[in-house]
């Protein structure tokens, strides 16, 4: 409402009083600026009386009582009046007891005019005029002419006592009447200045206060709601220029922070965001923050809103506005989602449409490049639309287009007629409308055509429209049909349903579905028509129709009731979801079937559940779903630190895959992998997850196992590149040796002792040299799996004793003391591989020979059930620490690296020995502390064998030896000169007549010439890898004229594979041995071969018996 001038005090007072809860603005900025005003009034005058009392005291006579003390004294008191006023103006009656305040300052200034004597020629009647000006512009206009009265009486109350008293001073040039008129005229011009004043305040006010509800105005229609906020960031004014636009109970959040209002509704996220902007003192620009409505439906607010800041830059809170956009954030999701079904009614409309830019074609429909002539779209891309106008049309296209384009989006031309001609020359008439839409690139036009050529353009359009109508309803997925309401007959059904239910159009056009027995469930049916009946819609409602043909199908139907000329009809949309059912059985029998635990689980509660996870945590069918996803876990306190560490990454649509130790029901424990992902990323909760479990505790079981087998192989391997390293330098030290004493035995001055030594020398590092390599090819061939075995009756106590002389010998140069014990049960002689034993014995002692620096060694031999036999080689050596015993008997392994620094060695010996003793169906072992010596033993089974009758216990090899090799020919084959030098010797030795041949070609040209002399050879030692020809090709050639019992053939190779044996026994050799070839095993072979052919036995003078010539120094 307007301040009229008439209003009176007490109006005033009440409103000054009122004014901070009063609802109309301009009343309130009026109030408030008079108030203003007033204590700036009353501040003035309080400064000024109280001045003007200390003036008064100082110059008051000296001899004046208290009547000339009084006027200080009162000027004093108004002075102090005023102040209070100013600091303190009373809430009711405030314009009342200002008019007071200035009445009394008047009549103040009066008193001490008459006092001081000075009366009309008072410089305080000053006053007068100047509280009469303020007092109408502050206390208003019937205010204003109360003061000017009172200010008259004032003057006339002067001027009567000036009469009456006389004059004070001397001024009759100044005549009292014109002093007073003076006066009096101050106060009307003073009254008239304010009452001016005051009326251009008011209008400023006025002014003000209509601008103030041009804003509120303006900013109702801008925004729902106006709030404030402090420093503090608490609502200091909240105001709704919609009621209920903002869901927000507004006068309960006053004084209070966002974060402080519980039912804000704002989410934690948005919230943050919000603060984050507030205490950075940032614009805020549209900011969305969504929340639940009390409907339930989200609402989406845009918050705008400005910092404010005082003079010197301090923050003094915010001032925005807020709107509700819900409608249009829901209307852009809307248009959103219908963008791709109206792109698609773009390509599928049977109305042409073009959109360009300028003419300049940017993309078409069918219908278009049907309407211009042209068949692929990529032809109709790009060219100008308008060249294929009539030249009477083109120009005024064109002139459209460049209008439309100067258009804003939504802008429309009208529709036009134009004639074209087709890519083929065919005229057309067609209607064109333009619209102005967004494209990529920026805004284009949508022209729209309708061919005019053949009908009018009513006709046309009626025919585009049921053509349309047609093609949607025809080409629709879903099915759609039309019946009469009353009598349920069908008046149209589009080809979907045709194919869905079997019958043809025409079987169903005049019938109903009760006729055809549509339904299922005829109860459905009829609910179906109540619904109807009572005008309620149907949405989405599951029946189960019956087809043609008897198949079920399942469907969603959708169903309205409308009316046309007062006639009823139901149209239906109804959609196949019967795939979709038979992909949820298919669904459900999957989780019931599946190797693997399936369950989902949607806000930490497991919703479906296959029975394979819960017979793997051993819960009953069916008790799982509905729980919480803890039940499965020990710890609740663990599912829950798991389930927060992975939510954000499956809000992140990452995939989880951990495993983790879980418990059964029963409390065993198993080591589960578990594989899930968010069915929703964007809202896990909603969507929930899907997880896949699997107990893999035996596969991590058999990986550990892998892993302990590779470590195995991996140190087997280690531990053979070490053997490799250390076998090299134990394989050059011998040769190394070779090398040097064959040097200096080629030195002319050596004595004949010396060269003795040299050459007993060689000979130990030639054996050495052999017994390695002897060890290194053992191990090939056990490794390899054709180490064979014999199994011969031999003496064993004379092997026995054979084995002590040797080891005593050496026993004796290290200063060791070295002994037997055989049990005199052991037997003479024994059925087994004497080779293969004396080596596991021989590998035995050589051990303890080497480890043993002082005491002695003992040899024993000990009688075990079952035909067995002990063998047991103790030593008073270091010992050995007992962790150290099982890796012994690995290959290629001793009992530390300094053990092969310091005593050398490769770590074969011990591990054929168990190789060698596990093929004859025996054991090793060892028994030792360290300290206390070693004792390394085997068990073999070698059976007792009766001793061979005569020769006083000498074997038939033995007492045949010499006689049998007398008159023997061998031919000796071989291409290096050294082996055939030591070859030729050594059979030579043995009393045998020896041939040499070099390869193959003159073995087998030597063989003939020796057969067409008459003086053929009792046998051929061949050696296998030869220049020019081989020894399996040439032992070859010789068996097509000489079998192997006519010509015994013998192969000697270094190769030790039992493939090499094969091998040569294929090509007809009779028996195979390796390089270096051992002397006693040459020997017995040919004993064998050669000793038993009638032509190498020469006869008695007498013709007796052969006498066997005993070779002196044998043992028994």
């Amino acid at each position: 409402m307007r301040i009229k001038d008439t209003d009176t005090i007490e109006d005033f007072s009440s409103l000054a009083g009122q004014s901070s809860v009063l609802d109309d603005p301009l009343r309130r900025l009026d109030a408030s600026m008079r108030r203003r005003a007033l204590r700036l009034f009353f501040s003035a005058s309080a400064v000024l009386l109280i001045l003007g009392s200390a003036v008064l005291w100082r110059w008051q006579p000296s001899d004046g009582g208290f009547e000339r003390t009084l006027p200080s004294l009162a000027t004093l008191v108004v002075g102090i009046l005023c102040g209070l006023c100013r600091w303190r103006l009373p809430a009711r009656h405030g314009a009342l007891t200002s008019f007071v305040l200035m009445v009394a300052i008047m009549a103040l200034s009066a008193y001490v005019a008459d006092m001081r004597g000075m009366g009309l020629y008072s410089i305080n009647l000053s006053l007068l005029s100047f509280i009469v000006a303020a007092g109408t512009i502050l206390l208003g206009l019937r205010a204003g002419a109360a003061l000017a009265l009172c200010a008259c009486a004032v003057v006339l109350l002067l001027v009567w006592r000036s009469l009456g008293a006389g004059p004070v001073l001397d001024l009759s040039h100044h005549p009292m009447e014109e002093r007073a008129v003076t006066h009096l005229f101050l106060i009307a011009v003073a009254l008239t200045v304010g009452a001016g004043a005051l009326r251009m305040t008011r209008r400023a006010t006025r002014e003000a206060g209509e601008r103030n509800a041009l804003f509120r105005d303006l900013l109702s229609m801008a925004a729902d709601w106006y709030w404030e906020m402090d420093r503090e960031y608490r609502f200091t004014q909240l105001s709704e220029e919609r009621p209920g636009a903002s869901g927000l109970s507004l006068e309960k959040r006053r004084g209070r922070t966002p974060w402080e209002i519980s039912d804000m509704g704002i989410s934690d996220e948005d919230l943050d965001a919000l603060r984050a902007d507030l205490e950075a003192h940032r614009p805020l620009r549209g900011v969305i923050a969504r929340r639940i409505g009390p409907d339930g439906q989200p609402l989406f607010l845009s918050i705008s809103g400005e910092p404010r800041f005082d003079a010197q830059g301090n923050f003094n809170g915010y001032w925005g506005v807020g709107r509700d956009v819900s409608s249009e954030m829901r209307a852009e999701q809307a248009i959103r989602a219908t963008e791709a079904r109206y792109r698609e009614l773009f390509r599928r409309s049977p109305s042409p449409q073009v959109l360009h830019r300028w003419g300049r074609v940017l993309d078409a429909n069918a219908a278009a490049m049907a309407l211009f002539g042209y068949t692929q779209r990529s032809s109709i891309i790009g060219q100008d639309l308008f060249t294929h106008y009539e030249p009477g049309d083109e120009q005024r296209a064109r002139e459209r287009a460049a209008k439309i384009e100067r258009m804003p989006l939504g802008g429309m031309l009208p529709a036009e007629e134009f004639q074209l001609q087709t890519l083929s020359r065919r005229r057309r008439v067609v209607n064109s409308t333009s619209v102005r839409v967004d494209a990529e690139g920026g805004p284009a036009t949508l022209s729209f055509f309708i061919d005019q050529t053949e009908t009018s353009r009513a006709q046309e359009a009626l025919r585009s429209s049921e053509s349309l109508l047609s093609h949607l309803v025809a080409m629709s997925p879903d099915v759609v049909t039309l019946t009469e309401q009353g009598t349920g007959r069908y008046l149209m059904v589009n080809k979907t349903w045709e194919q869905l239910t079997g019958y043809t159009r025409e079987e169903a056009i005049g019938r109903s579905a009760e006729d055809l027995d549509l339904f299922l469930d005829q109860a459905q049916r009829e609910a179906v028509r109540e619904r109807l009946r009572s005008g309620e819609a149907l949405h989405a409602m599951p029946c189960v129709f019956k087809g043609k043909q008897g198949q079920l199908i399942n469907v969603q139907m959708s169903a309205a009731l409308f009316e046309v000329d007062g006639r009823g009809y139901v149209v239906t949309n109804s959609r196949d979801v019967t795939e979709r059912e038979r992909r949820r059985l298919v669904h459900e029998a999957i989780l019931s079937n599946a190797s693997i635990g399936i369950c989902l689980t949607r806000g930490e509660r497991f919703v479906q559940v296959n029975r394979l996870v819960e017979d793997m945590f051993g819960f009953e069918n069916g008790s799982l779903t509905g729980r919480h996803s803890s039940a499965i876990w020990a710890n609740p306190a663990e599912h829950a630190a798991e389930m927060a560490e992975l939510a954000p990454r499956l809000a992140a649509g990452q995939q989880i895959e951990i495993e983790r130790s879980m418990r059964r029901q029963d409390g065993t424990d198993f080591i589960c992998r578990i594989l899930g992902k968010a069915v929703d990323p964007a809202n896990p909760d909603h969507g929930g997850t899907i997880w896949i479990m699997e107990d893999v505790s035996e596969r991590r079981r058999v990986e550990a196992a892998l892993a302990q087998a590779k470590d195995e192989a991996q140190a087997a391997s280690r531990a053979k590149s070490a053997f490799l390293a250390n076998t090299s330098h134990e394989l050059r030290t011998p040769l190394n040796g070779l090398v040097g004493l064959a040097r200096m035995l080629q030195q002319p001055q050596l004595s004949t002792d010396e060269r003795q030594g040299y050459l007993d020398q060689m000979l130990d590092s030639a054996e050495s040299l052999s017994g390695l390599i002897s060890d290194i090819l053992d191990l090939a061939k056990i490794e390899a799996g054709r180490l064979t075995l014999e199994a011969q009756p031999f003496g064993l106590r004379d092997m026995l004793a054979s084995v002590g002389v040797a080891y005593l010998t050496l026993a004796d140069t290290r200063g060791l003391r070295f002994t037997m014990e055989i049990d005199e049960a052991v037997p003479a002689w024994v059925l087994g591989d004497q080779l293969r034993l004396r080596q596991v014995l021989s590998n035995f002692l050589s051990n303890a020979l080497k480890f043993t620096t002082q005491g002695g060694i003992t040899l024993r031999v000990l009688v075990r059930p079952k035909s067995s036999l002990r063998f047991e080689v103790s030593d008073t050596g270091p010992g050995i620490d007992p962790a150290q015993h099982a890796r012994l008997f690995e290959p290629f392994t001793q009992a530390d690296e300094s053990t092969t620094r310091r005593y050398g060695g490769t770590g074969l010996g011990l591990s054929i020995s168990r190789e060698l003793t596990a093929l004859m169906g025996g054991s090793v072992g060892l028994v030792s502390k360290p300290g206390q010596g070693a004792t390394f033993w085997a068990e073999l089974p070698l059976p007792a064998f009766s001793a061979p009758q005569g020769g006083h216990g000498r074997s038939p090899i033995e007492q045949r030896a010499l006689r049998e090799f007398e008159g023997a020919r061998v031919l000796m084959v071989e291409d290096h000169p050294v082996n055939m030098l030591i070859a030729v010797a050594q059979l030579q030795q043995w009393g045998l007549q020896v041939e040499q041949a070099h390869d193959g070609v003159q073995a087998i040209e030597s063989v003939r010439a020796a057969a067409a002399r008459g003086e053929p050879f009792d046998a051929v030692l061949m050696d296998v890898q030869m220049p020019v020809m081989g020894g399996h090709e040439a032992t070859r050639e010789i068996r097509r004229e000489f079998d192997a019992e006519a010509l015994p053939i013998i192969a000697l190779t270094a190769a030790a594979l039992s493939s090499e044996r094969d091998e040569a026994l294929a090509a007809g050799m009779n028996d195979f041995l390796t390089k270096p070839i051992d002397a006693q095993r040459l020997h017995a072979t040919l004993l064998r071969l050669v000793g038993r052919r009638p032509s190498a036995m020469p006869q008695a003078a007498n013709g007796g018996p052969p006498t066997l010539v005993v070779v002196p120094g044998m043992k028994r």
